[in-house]
């Protein structure tokens, strides 16, 4: 007889039978959940003082292995939206946990349910899925768009949208929330995209451990040379560690990108091998006290990317200049990557 998993056990006993009635709506606050606080912040952001948001992932997590909690279980089923990135970057525990959640009304297909980087122009899509050669296989691409700087607007029409289908009285605050949003997002673009044309200019190559930073490199027209990691989701050998010091050794590569999760002996060992620094980056809002927002996250890693390349920001601010664009920046198709 086959075990009953201890969160369904749980499930059945906190919120009855599956296909339970959708919440009521608390008072004049619409419940949102969202996987991670990147989500959390463009919700807050556009929903205003009309939703009370609940965060699953924590700052610094590898989001491909985040571990559910009975708390995530009881956010889920009383949610009136459930927020995802999508394009399987929440693949191992999210369709579980909206499973095991028993609310209908937040499942794919439904009004309460958004993937927030649906119909992204993403990279990286593979040609055949294999788990023989990756572990981590991403059929729509690479899911990191939360990393992207068009990637942020994307998100944020779709969760805009959501909010608007579910809660429709409110739809005006909703855009109105949406395009104060906007204003900050336009005029931070249009300075990394400023600092991005000096980085063009250097030609440079980067060495990272995971695909999280793709699409950024791409999009400063940094091009990637070479990832600990030799498929994505597997741990390096020492003989491919060879590979990549060698790599960093004859392209001059300055830095090695990580992020917090994957800041480990083998990053410490090429780094201290080739002599060339350690970059941490964040993969989520939070990850940093100074970064409250996604927009301020963006904007210290395209600061703390460019510096470690040899630019000045603001030098490339007023030699590019840093004006919005227009109303919508559009995102960039990115390049690089494997």
């Amino acid at each position: 007889m086959r075990a009953i998993p201890f969160l369904a056990v749980l499930a059945v006993s906190l919120f009855g039978p599956f296909g339970a009635a959708a919440p009521e709506l608390a008072g004049d606050k619409l419940k949102v959940v969202a996987t991670l606080p990147d989500l959390a912040d463009l919700i807050t952001a556009i929903g205003g003082e009309h939703v009370e948001v609940k965060t699953l992932a924590r700052p610094g997590q590898n989001l491909h292995a985040v571990r559910v909690k009975p708390s995530h279980l009881v956010a889920v089923s009383r949610a009136d939206l459930f927020v995802q990135v999508g394009l399987s970057l929440e693949h191992a525990w999210v369709p579980g946990l909206l499973e095991t959640g028993r609310n209908r009304a937040v499942l794919p297909g439904q009004p309460g349910f958004v993937s927030a980087g649906e119909d992204y122009e993403t990279i990286e899509v593979p040609v055949r899925q294999d788990r023989a050669i990756s572990a981590d296989v991403h059929p729509q691409g690479n899911p990191h768009i939360n990393l992207s700087l068009g990637g942020g607007l994307h998100m944020a029409k779709r969760i805009r949208d959501g909010l608007i289908r579910v809660d429709p009285d409110h739809a005006a605050d909703y855009r109105t929330g949406f395009e104060r949003w906007n204003g900050d997002y336009l005029k931070a673009r249009a300075r990394w995209d400023a600092i991005a044309k000096a980085a063009v200019e250097k030609h440079a190559d980067a060495c990272l451990y995971h695909q999280e930073f793709d699409y950024l490199l791409g999009e400063m027209g940094i091009a990637i040379a070479a990832f600990l990691e030799p498929r994505p989701g597997l741990a390096p050998t020492p003989s491919h560690l060879g590979k990549v010091i060698q790599t960093i050794r004859e392209k001059g590569i300055p830095v090695v990108l990580t992020a917090p999760w994957s800041n480990n002996k083998n990053v410490a060992r090429v780094a201290k091998t080739t002599g060339c620094r350690i970059l941490e980056l964040p993969v989520m809002v939070g990850g940093r006290p100074e970064h409250g927002t996604w927009i301020a996250m963006m904007d210290d890693c395209v600061d703390r990317l460019a510096k470690a390349y040899g630019i000045d920001p603001e030098a490339a601010v007023r030699r590019f200049g840093g004006k919005p664009a227009g109303k919508e920046v559009e995102p960039q198709r990115a390049g690089g990557g494997r």
